[in-house]
This record gives C-alpha cells, structure tokens and sequence, in this order.
C-alpha cells in the first residue's frame, strides 16, 4: 500500500509562493486599515505635526509635502530599484538562453530565472498598487474601495446636496473656489458673500462683540476637508479667519497650502446649520436647514503668478457724464479685504480716486470701492447724491468739470518671497493682492515688486509708465437705460445641453457705453433661474450666480484700449436635469423639466441707470417701447408681465430628451 505523502512547503512552486505572499500582503494591509482606519489616520496625524515640527525646527518654515507623499516617494524609490533589478535579470537571462547553443542545463538556469525575474515583477507591479491605494486612502484621495476622488463627486443630486442656497437671493450671494471647481491652487483663499450680515462669531473662533474681525477658524460651523475624508478637518489654528467691515463677506486662508504635489485633491467646505446671521437667528432653515456644502478640486501647484488690471473704465482720455461709475476689472479674483473699502477723508487706500482742475494739485474723492463679479471687479461710488434714476434709486456722481484719475496699489513684498505680499500672516495688506496673496503686477513685465516709492525699489502701481486712468468729467448727467440685445438660449428652445448656461447680451450705440453693467448690481436678486418639473422636486440642490465680463466690437474680452465696450452676463447654475420620456396621453408638463430665467429691473449700467423690461430692441436694434398691456419682451417678443407687476424680463426654455 502506498503510505499518503504529508505536503511540505516545498511542494509550491515558486509562482505559487510569490501569489501568497502577495495575498497575504493585501490581507494583512487591508485588514489593519479596514479594523482601525481612524487609528491609523490618527497615527498618521500625528506623525505629519512631527515631520512639520522638525522641519520648522531645522529652520525650513514648515513643510509644504504631507507625510503619504513623502512615505509614499521612499517606498517607489525602493521598489523602482528592485523592478529595475528584476529587468536586467530578465535582459540577462533572456540574453543567456539565446547563446545556449543546445545546451539544456544552460537553457533551464536561463527558463528559471525568466520565470522568477517574471514573478518578481509582478510581484513589483502589485505592490505599487498596493501602496498607491494604501497612501492615496491615508492621504484623503481615495476612499476604501480604491476610488479616486480626483475624478470629483459622483453624479446626479447626491453631489449637490445642500447647494441651493447659493442665489435665490436668500442665503449665500456667491463663493470662491465655486461649485465645482477644478485647478484651484493649493494656496487658495476661501471666500463667501452671503446675502445678509452674518455673526462674526459663527466664523472666528471665540470672537465677542468690540474685537477685531479676524482669528483662528471656528471649526465647528465652518468644516474643511478631503472630499473622502470627512474626519481631517482644519482645526482652528490651521487656517485665518477674517469678516469684512460690512460683515457680509468671509474670508478663510489655510496656514499650510491644501491637497499635495502629486495628484489633485477634491475638497469639500461645510457650513453646518448653526451659523447665524447678525441679529443672532439661524440663516440655514427651511428647505436648507442642513447646512451649505459644497466641492472643489485642487491642483498639484502653487500660485505664484501675480495678478494684473484687465481694463479700466471710463477709458483713459475721454469725457464722461458725473453720473458714471468707476470701474476697475482684474484678470484673476482678489483678496477683498485687499481692494474694497471706505474712504472718508481717511480709510481705505489701496485703491485711490483722485481729482483735479487739470494742474498738479489733486485731492482724494469720497466713496465707497465695492467688490463683486466673481471677486474680480471694483467700482468707485461716491458719496455726492446728484438725483434719482428711474427706479427712484439714488445716484452718486462723481465731481463736475474736473479730471479724474485712479491708482490702484501693489501691496509691498515680502522680503526675498515676491510675488508673495507682506502681511500674509494677518491678512492686512497695503495694496491690492490676489487670492493666494500675490501682489499686483500693476507694469504688465511678469514680476510683482511692490508699490512705487518702496524702499525695495518697487514700480508696480497702476497705472504704470505703460497705461493710463484719467478722464474727464462733465457737468451732464446721462439717462439711457440698458437693452438687452440677445439671449442664448433662446426662448422656448429645447434639447438645451444640461451644462448650457444663460448669456445675456447687452447693447451699446456705438461710441457711448450705455450697454456696460454696473457690476454690483448682478446679483442673484436682477438675474434668477426659476427650477421647475417632475426631476426638479429638491429646492435644496438647485443653485445659481451671474457674473459678467466686457466685450469689443470683435466679441472678445474688453481691455483698457478697446474701441467699442458692452457687456455680457452669464448665469451659472447647477446642470439640468434630463426630461422624460413622454407615455401615451401624458402632457408636456408632466414629463418636461422647465428653466425660467429672469433679469429683474434692479440691474442697472455703469452710469446708475435701471434697465426696463417693458423696452426692447428691434431687428434693426430700433429702441421700442412696449403696448401697455404687454410689459414683458424676450427676444423680440412681447409678454405680460408675471412677477412684481410686470418689472422683469421673462424667458423659459425646456430641456427634453
């Protein structure tokens, strides 16, 4: 009888050992993140305070590399060395079994160690994945199943939950980064415009009334994180908090850049349902009484480019009527509390407008620098009231028969870190910077090297030797309304793409620029998209803003020296939702998701001017005045008037299948 042969270890072959041993790898990995993935995130916390803590004690500033990365860049050194060990075995073995020559025990050592080279590097190619998924998870990139936040949240409404309150006119005006973003640099400033004032308190940790508007973050109302890692929010110290005078606007900067140099990284901000606004009652209630939350993708880089002035109006050398508005456009967003402000005789001076009788004596205007359109625009209003306009608003003018010119200040650098602004720390700059607090490159040559008469040499005010800001002012005071000229899409159109957003075009005779919007006036309460439809049940997750630019006569994005200005506006909003499919005898209504936009009088032009829904322009950009029992016109056609008593521009448009 044959005796049963007991199994040994040596009976596996080597392919066999080598599937083991990864098996066990995984098991062993996935099992400890899998028991204890908070302890081991904890675990990891830790130890990056102590990588930061010694390098800052090295005198390196802190790092800028979080601690996966760095784990992670010491494991694919070593395993590259080895795969490329297990490459020049196979070159080698593969060279030794074609010069052979029939020899078969120098043809089996060469098959043996092809098939062990082979094995090694698969072995090599599994535990790359292995360790990017491991630290890519630790990192905040990757959830436990291995997929990657970097392709941004998942589709249909659960990504858009809590969203809805931005526009509608209720809770949030605007922010940036803004839903969805990607490409956002690592040091990012984060910034939001409500609506109404909100509490200081619910933003700066421990702020009581009579203390500065700036400190650490609450980070108990205010929560920042990776998209796929909810738990590794910033803690107070980590990032500055700062409320603008108007107690409108929040600005929020993290010490230490965000994400990593090695992969984007979606991020995601929550505004938890406890936040108030100034007379101390919840802001988030109703519809939205679980907060705001929302996602944006940031880039492996650094912002290290400085912004600049994109145009200026009025444009430099003309006359214009006193009741216009100062304008200055940048090409990127700004950091707010670096160009927007009070001047009174004293305060705000970053931003400067000056007049004269045309000699070399000039004295400060009174007023008032506003910023909105995305962060990126600044307009002077004055406080001299010369009237009201047709929507019995007053106007403010700027002085009669007098020049007028604007300075726009770069902020002063710090020493040996242009373009990067002294004052980063505590958020308080004396010139205009952008949102990762680049100085401006008020020259145009690249380089930001501070305000004009700094000790450091500086020469990047604008305007510079190269461009100009100075006009004239008469004594007129100009009252064109603003036309709409086009709208894209059209009205009733259909099979509208989900990502279409709303262009409005405005017209300018030529030579006058009755056509530019006042940018402050674009807000969620002139221009609204109304949701409507059997997809569209969830007021919670439809969100919208506008935001403009000026356009040439050639439809590109106006500058100083343009000839011919009037601007677009664009509103943005979350993605359609698809129609349905119609059954037998089902109406149009039933399966149809209708998008309403509207412009509502409250916009007005650069001189101050409403714009009036009950005129239009004809084909022949002929102004008309509207029937009286039609106080409505899109795109030419005449309406009844269906919100406020006719005071706003109507238009709907359907997507279907």
């Amino acid at each position: 009888m044959l005796e049963k042969r007991r199994f040994h270890s040596s009976d596996i072959r080597p392919w066999g050992k080598a599937f083991l041993a990864c098996l066990a790898v995984c098991a062993v990995s996935i099992g400890l993140f899998w028991l204890a993935p908070d302890t081991a995130l904890a675990q990891l916390n830790k130890s990056q305070n102590v990588v930061n803590a010694t390098a800052k004690a090295a005198g390196l500033g802190g790092t800028t590399t979080d601690l996966p990365t760095i784990i992670g860049r010491v494991i694919y050194v070593v395993l590259s060395t080895v795969g490329v060990i297990f490459l020049a075995l196979l070159l080698f073995s593969g060279y030794q079994y074609m010069t052979a020559g029939g020899d078969a025990e120098k043809i089996k050592k060469a098959v043996t160690r092809i098939r062990n080279a082979v094995i090694g590097m698969l072995i090599i190619a599994f535990s790359f994945v292995i360790v990017n998924f491991i630290l890519g998870w630790l990192a905040g990139e990757t959830n436990f199943w291995g997929i990657s936040g970097g392709g941004g949240p998942g589709s249909g409404f659960g990504q858009w939950d809590s969203t809805g309150g931005l526009g509608n006119g209720q809770i949030i005006e605007y922010h940036y980064p803004e839903p969805g973003q990607t490409n956002v640099a690592r040091n990012t400033a984060i910034v939001i415009t409500f609506v109404n004032k909100i509490d200081p308190a619910s933003f700066i940790n421990g702020w009581k009334e009579g203390q500065p508007m700036s400190g650490d973050l609450n980070s108990t109302l205010v929560r920042l994180h990776p998209e796929t890692n909810k738990t590794q929010d910033l803690l107070p110290n980590q990032a500055l908090s700062m409320v603008s005078p108007d107690g409108r606007t929040v600005m929020i900067k993290p010490v230490d850049p965000l994400g990593n140099s090695q992969k984007p990284t979606w991020y995601e901000v929550k505004l938890e349902n406890g936040i108030l606004n100034a007379s101390g009652t919840k802001i988030f209630t109703g519809s939205f009484n679980t907060g705001y939350t929302w996602r944006f993708q940031v880039s492996t880089q650094i912002d290290n480019s400085p912004p600049h002035v994109l145009s200026v109006l009025p444009i430099s050398g003309g006359s214009y009527a006193r009741n216009i508005v100062v304008q200055v456009n940048f090409d990127e967003p700004m950091f707010p509390m670096s160009v927007a402000g009070l001047f009174k005789g004293s305060g705000f001076q970053n931003l400067r407008i000056l007049k004269s009788d045309g000699g070399l004596n000039e004295t400060p205007v009174d007023g008032e620098f506003r910023l909105s359109n995305g962060y990126r625009t600044v307009e002077f209003v004055t406080t001299d009231e010369c009237g009201m306009n047709s929507c019995l608003i007053k106007m403010y003018c700027l002085p009669a028969d007098k020049t007028i010119r604007g300075l726009v200040k770069a902020a002063s650098i710090q020493a040996d870190q242009s373009p990067l602004a002294a004052g980063y720390k505590t958020g308080i700059f004396d010139g205009a910077v952008d949102m990762a607090f680049n100085s401006l490159d008020g020259d145009g040559d690249g380089k930001a090297t501070g305000p004009v008469g700094d000790p450091a040499g500086g020469a990047d005010d604008y305007p510079s030797i190269n461009s100009a800001f100075s006009f004239y002012i008469t004594n007129e005071i100009n009252r064109d309304p603003p036309y709409i000229k086009a709208v894209d899409p059209i009205i009733k159109a259909d099979q509208v793409p989900l990502d279409k957003n709303v262009d409005i075009s405005w017209y300018s005779d030529p030579g006058d620029m009755t056509g530019v919007l006042l940018a402050y006036t674009i807000t969620s309460k002139s221009f609204r998209i109304f949701a409507a439809g059997p997809q569209e049940l969830k007021p919670d997750t439809w969100w919208f803003f506008t935001k403009m630019k000026n356009v040439d006569d050639k439809g590109e994005e106006a500058t100083s020296t343009s000839k011919h200005v009037q601007s677009v506006a664009t509103i943005y909003h979350r993605p359609f939702m698809t129609s349905d499919i119609p059954k037998q005898n089902q109406k149009s209504d039933e399966v149809n998701n209708y998008y309403d936009p509207y412009v509502r009088h409250y916009v007005m032009n650069i001189y101050q001017n409403c714009y009036n829904p009950a005129s239009y322009l004809d084909k022949n950009n002929v102004k008309t005045q509207a029937p009286a029992d039609q106080s409505n016109f899109c795109n030419n056609q005449a309406q009844t008037g269906v919100d406020l008593g006719g005071s706003n521009f109507y238009c709907d448009f359907i997507k279907t299948p």
